[in-house]
């Protein structure tokens, strides 16, 4: 009874869980993997490198070209007698008298490497290749020290050119275990490019939507925002070019051009009417008060700008409130001062792959009431 239930649930839960994206979990897979341990894996040696001759050609004497000689032949000798140290000593003689060829260094670096000092010996390879840049002694002894340094990628492409230039049977085999190194070492790397490109794909498709619902937000909120006045509607006509007098405070004449157009029969005498409100009179005189009236009255677009600014928008209400009281007809719909006539666009974001709901038409378009 009881094991029965435990493998059920334990059989429930393996074929509900969420199938393992096949690169993440390579990744993660190769993440926890140790390198293998490598028999000949060498540690880095710290300069100094053995020293190196004059750099530059130099025409050398027949003395100094018969010791160099001599000392290249000392040299070889003591390779034959397994006298590493004794050898390393000799051409380093050698290559201080000057003049040293591409293949001297590139023996010296031979000798470094058999002496476990694959750093100094990748340094002479340069100084060959400094001089011959088609050494291929120089390309495989560069290469097998950074495969002794574990350095498989500079390994695979110095061996690869070393083979290319002279092909050597008794490399061909550390050549094969290097590509085979590289191999799964580019692969993995591809892998991961893979990964890391879709996680950038997916934040960015994230961040993407996440712009576009705050857009979204910003509009419907802006939608949501409260009338310009209780009938929606615009100013009930215009004010004429140039108020006679001033409003208190230095306030100028408004100009014209309000949307929604003067009703027939307006009588003049409805302004000094605003003029006898107490009210209006006392917010007329505050210069921020008159600074907004001013903005507004030259661009009624502007209005949308102190939305957020109970005093000025009450002070709005009341002028059309007024206006429309004094007129003795309803504000024409829509005209221009309603919440959501007003509402900003969202901004526009190049990622953004979509439309907002259509806006009122433009400012200034004059809507034809009958």
């Amino acid at each position: 009874g009881s094991e029965a239930k435990v493998d059920v649930d334990k059989l429930s839960a393996e074929t509900s869980a969420t199938p393992t994206d096949p690169v993440e979990g390579e990744a993660e897979e190769e993440e926890a993997e140790t390198e293998e341990p490598d028999p000949e894996r060498l540690n880095e040696d710290a300069p100094p490198f053995p020293e190196r001759g004059s750099s530059g050609e130099q025409e050398l004497s027949d003395a100094q070209l018969d010791k160099q000689g001599k000392l290249k032949q000392a040299a070889a000798e003591a390779l034959e007698d397994a006298d590493l140290e004794k050898a390393l000593e000799k051409y380093t003689e050698a290559i201080k008298i000057g003049n040293a060829s591409a293949m001297m260094y590139s023996k010296r670096a031979e000798i470094l490497l058999k002496l476990k000092k694959p750093c100094a010996c990748i340094a002479d390879c340069d100084a060959a290749l400094e001089i011959n840049p088609d050494s291929g002694k120089a390309y495989r002894m560069r290469g097998k020290a950074n495969r002794k340094l574990g350095r498989w990628e500079e390994a695979h492409r110095d061996l690869a050119e070393s083979q290319r230039i002279d092909f050597d049977d008794d490399t061909a085999e550390m050549q094969k275990f290097v590509d085979d190194k590289w191999k799964k070492i580019a692969e993995r790397r591809n892998r991961q490019r893979i990964k890391q490109e879709k996680d950038d794909r997916k934040r960015k498709e994230e961040e993407v939507k996440r712009k576009r619902e705050e857009a979204q937000r910003a509009y419907e909120e802006a939608q949501k925002a409260p009338a310009f006045s209780s009938s929606g509607g615009g100013f009930p006509g215009s004010f004429p070019s140039s108020f006679p007098g001033s409003f208190p405070g230095g306030f100028p004449g408004m100009p014209g051009g309000m949307p929604g157009g003067m009703p027939g029969g307006f009588d003049p005498s409805m302004l000094s009417g605003l003029m006898k409100d107490p009210e209006l009179m006392k917010a007329f005189s505050d210069p921020k008060m008159a600074a907004a009236m001013q903005d507004i009255m030259q661009n009624p677009g502007n209005v949308s700008k102190y939305q957020n600014d109970p005093d000025v928008m009450n002070l709005m209400n009341k002028v059309m409130d007024s206006f429309a009281g004094m007129a003795g007809e309803e504000s024409p719909p829509d005209s221009g001062y309603g919440g959501s006539g007003n509402a900003p666009k969202p901004e526009e974001d190049p990622d953004l792959d979509y439309e907002p709901p259509p806006f009122p038409r433009e400012e200034g378009d004059v809507e034809e009431i009958d």
